[in-house]
């Protein structure tokens, strides 16, 4: 787990501040805006591809001491009839919608539907026990993609220049590499699978799985629907959805860090439950962890979005700046979902989860509706900071009364002074014209001794988690 840790958070940024945003800086907002329209339309149907497979056979295979190779087989079975029904029900959704570029979106699709099996074929390393090879496989295609793209981002006069049909061609490439790396690893082992008629797969299980499924589904298209509508209801859709994507990426990447907290949780809270004594001090750290972290760039963002998208973008135009200042402060918000979503998803109470994600989901797309064709991406930033935050509102309320773990009031008001503060060190310091790397990092340092400060978060809890 170490090494997989390690090489994601080698690899991960990279990819998305290295390279995707290379891309876009190269292609322009507006094709860059389409691929990420249809990248997203992708992924909201993506759970298609798994309602529950992974998790069925995952559970049974890390059960058995041998590696099971018939519920294995069965499953993969069961994902190649999803894939074809998947490819089906997106394409005819996209005729619906009005998509007419069908060969970048048969590209995308195929690019899911290969991700989606290589996330299954490494289930099979996972539970034989072998993690290193998992921990390899889960960053192959993206270094392959950082190596080739990379190189076409910096020498464009020998490689070639970059455009989005190349860099998802490449991507797919990468991922057909790790899934050949996955197969050989798995029969090198001794083991192996074989495609064969769906028979002996307890579908019931597959049926119990659904309601995380739906769950999954109702989230996506709260944090990735607004990009969709952005391309087909505003009149510049395809540079609005560019535009929004810039700002976009950096809570894409954030979630990283929402993701890791949420996998370690999971299993722990719903090993002790319903001892909250025994988990309640793992997730006030990891809530406190993430808010550190959400604030402090919520807070750099609405200091200074004129320097981050110089910096990341090379461009200052007001668009783009104004947009920078409010959708970080959807960052917050966001880390309050996935540690509050996760202890209700973990103590069993997925149908609370699912009733305040349909909610979100079904606001999500009517404020997007009414003010994207007028307003686009700023109007997409401010609703997503509305909706993130009423999410987790509502979340806490759900689970101070399940598992009686709220957000203490003090808390409340130390975040919104760290911010404010944070806030106010950095303009303070720009306006003496401190260089701004210098001012960032001092902001670091002083929201760090201020959390340590107000609520006696420090080094000394976290090493206190990893202990527990």
């Amino acid at each position: 787990m170490f090494l997989m840790m390690v090489l994601n958070v080698l690899v991960k940024p990279v990819w998305i501040f290295g390279i995707d945003r290379g891309v876009q800086n190269i292609t322009g907002f507006g094709d860059y805006g389409h691929y990420f329209a249809l990248l997203n339309f992708c992924m909201v149907l993506g759970f298609m591809l798994d309602p529950g497979i992974h998790i069925h056979v995952n559970r049974v295979m890390s059960a058995q001491k041998s590696d099971h190779p018939d519920i294995f087989s069965d499953g993969l079975y069961a994902k190649l009839l999803l894939t074809g029904i998947y490819f089906v029900v997106v394409s005819l959704m996209a005729l619906l919608a009005g998509f007419s570029d069908l060969r970048l979106l048969a590209s995308i699709m195929i690019l899911h539907a290969s991700m989606s099996l290589l996330g299954y074929l490494r289930i099979h390393l996972t539970s034989g026990q072998r993690f290193r090879a998992e921990g390899l496989l889960s960053v192959t295609d993206k270094s392959i993609v950082i190596l080739t793209v990379g190189a076409m981002l910096l020498w464009p006069e020998l490689f070639g220049r970059i455009t989005i049909g190349r860099f998802v061609t490449l991507q797919i490439a990468g991922i057909f590499i790790a899934i050949g790396l996955s197969v050989w690893f798995i029969f090198r082992s001794g083991a192996g699978f074989k495609v064969r008629p769906f028979r002996g797969f307890r579908r019931e299980l597959i049926f119990s799985s659904i309601p995380f499924a739906l769950n999954v589904f109702l989230m996506t298209i709260v944090l990735r629907m607004d990009g969709i509508l952005l391309d087909r209801l505003h009149p510049e859709g395809a540079r609005e959805a560019g535009l929004y994507a810039s700002g976009f990426r950096i809570l894409d990447a954030f979630s990283m860090m929402g993701t890791l907290a949420a996998g370690f949780l999971l299993p722990f809270v719903a090993r002790h439950w319903p001892n909250v004594r025994a988990f309640g001090h793992a997730v006030t750290v990891s809530r406190r962890a993430l808010m550190c972290a959400a604030i402090l760039i919520a807070s750099i963002g609405f200091a200074i979005p004129g320097w981050l998208t110089q910096f990341l973008y090379h461009r200052s135009d007001p668009s783009i700046i104004h947009l920078m200042r409010v959708i970080l402060l959807a960052l917050p918000g966001l880390s309050l979902v996935s540690i509050h979503g996760t202890l209700l998803t973990a103590t069993g109470h997925i149908r609370q989860f699912i009733y305040v994600s349909a909610v979100m989901a079904l606001t999500s797309l009517v404020l997007n509706a009414l003010f994207i064709p007028q307003y686009g991406a700023i109007a997409c930033a401010v609703i997503a900071v509305a909706v993130q935050s009423l999410y987790a509102i509502l979340l806490i309320l759900m689970t101070r009364r399940h598992q009686g773990i709220g957000l203490p009031a003090f808390e409340v008001m130390s975040y919104g002074f760290v911010g404010l503060m944070g806030y106010g060190a950095i303009r303070t310091m720009v306006f003496y014209q401190v260089p701004v790397p210098v001012s960032v990092a001092i902001s670091v340092v002083l929201t760090g001794l201020l959390f340590y400060a107000t609520l006696g978060f420090g080094l000394k809890d976290l090493r206190r988690l990893l202990r527990s």
